[in-house]
């Protein structure tokens, strides 16, 4: 009875939703890579199915765990995620310019990925500690401080992808802990400043950042202008929005599309930050739009269970785990068409990389544990 009970507590909307965005996401990776001469890429699909396997054990361990607990030890999971990242910037190695991995044996995992959800304990830590101060502008400050630390240690990678992603989770954490609205200003402005002075530096001025390597900088010029570099960094965002826009309304048909078939889209990056544009060839308008609904139902539920979570750090974790994973979604989706620079992030749940993956489905653990707590009592 009482394991009946236990499966009910489940949020099964969500759960469904994470599967169905992992199976597609296996499918759509098989398709980017099953002509490629690596052997290592050809073997991608199989590799994600045995990540999504781990990533569904970190799920239920969460799931079926006590998430204040998690939120009680906060400090000590920040503090090995900044080891992790000490750690890496030593012995860690090199993968597409970013000295972002470390490799036990077989297995390599990016732990920058891992302070995502370090951080997140951390900062649930920091505020519930700060409950009584919520709307206070130091708080604000305590926080976005906080994040500044990881930020830092990442951009020595450098990564700006995954440094990009901390302050939406800072929005997200004091928004859901009640913040007064003008004070949420200052992530936000934070954000919205650094997009400006990068567009004028880097953009208009053509100088280069100095912590991000020559690449990246000119990823964000040709971003403001693909013709600068057209058989070199704007490439890859021309052969992205050729796919996406050839695929037309209904798609060219599974394992058909052109533009990945034949390497207009590098291999190296159509299975992973550009797994979109794969989808939209081969998928088209009603692929594309099915993608974005699940992605964004996901969202909603979410936000679902944080508004009805059960006491405060259930809706801080809530406010978090949104701001990150919408913050990969919008930017993922929002490169491969053109919206926002090339920066090399994953799209949650569909794009190949084990360590995100099982983070995300980590992080929807907590988001049912922080459920069956509300229902069952």
């Amino acid at each position: 009875m009482a394991q009946n009970r236990r499966w009910r507590g489940l949020h099964w909307p969500s759960l469904f939703l994470m599967t169905g965005l992992c199976a597609f996401g296996v499918m759509v990776i098989y398709s980017a890579t099953h002509t490629s001469e690596s052997v290592d890429l050809r073997n991608a699909a199989i590799q994600q199915a045995a990540w999504v396997g781990l990533g569904l054990v970190c799920f239920f361990l969460l799931s079926f765990s006590d998430y204040h607990r998690w939120v009680a030890q906060g400090w000590f999971w920040f503090a090995a995620g900044l080891f992790l990242l000490l750690l890496v910037l030593v012995f860690g190695r090199e993968v597409n310019g970013a000295k972002s991995w470390i490799r036990l044996g077989p297995v390599g995992f990016q732990p920058a990925e891992v302070m995502k959800l370090a951080f997140l304990a951390g900062a649930c830590a920091l505020l519930v500690s700060l409950r009584e101060r919520m709307e206070q502008f130091r708080t604000v400050l305590a926080l976005v401080g906080l994040a500044l630390i990881p930020v830092i240690l990442i951009l020595r990678q450098p990564d700006l992808g995954s440094a990009a992603v901390f302050m939406p989770m800072c929005f997200g954490l004091l928004f859901a802990g009640g913040t007064r609205l003008r004070y949420l200003l200052i992530p936000a402005g934070a954000g919205l400043a650094a997009v400006l002075a990068i567009y004028i530096y880097v953009g208009q001025m053509g100088k280069e950042l100095p912590f991000l390597k020559t690449y990246q900088n000119n990823r964000i010029r040709t971003f403001f202008d693909p013709n600068l570099d057209p058989l070199g960094a704007g490439w890859t965002i021309r052969q992205s929005i050729i796919a996406i826009g050839s695929g037309g309304v209904s798609g060219k048909g599974y394992l058909r599309g052109d533009q990945n078939l034949y390497g207009f889209l590098p291999k190296n990056i159509a299975y992973n930050d550009f797994i979109f544009s794969v989808l939209g060839e081969e998928w088209g308008f009603f692929g594309g739009a099915a993608l974005i609904l699940g992605q964004a139902g996901l969202l909603l539920c979410i936000a679902w269970i944080g508004w009805h979570a059960a006491d405060f750090p259930g809706r801080l974790l809530a406010g978090g785990i949104l701001g990150m994973l919408f913050t990969h979604f919008f930017i993922n989706v929002g490169m491969t068409i053109k919206v926002v620079p090339i920066t090399g992030i994953p799209l949650p749940f569909v794009s190949y990389g084990g360590t995100f993956l099982a983070v995300c489905m980590a992080a929807m653990g907590l988001m049912q544990s922080i459920w069956r707590q509300r229902q069952l009592g």
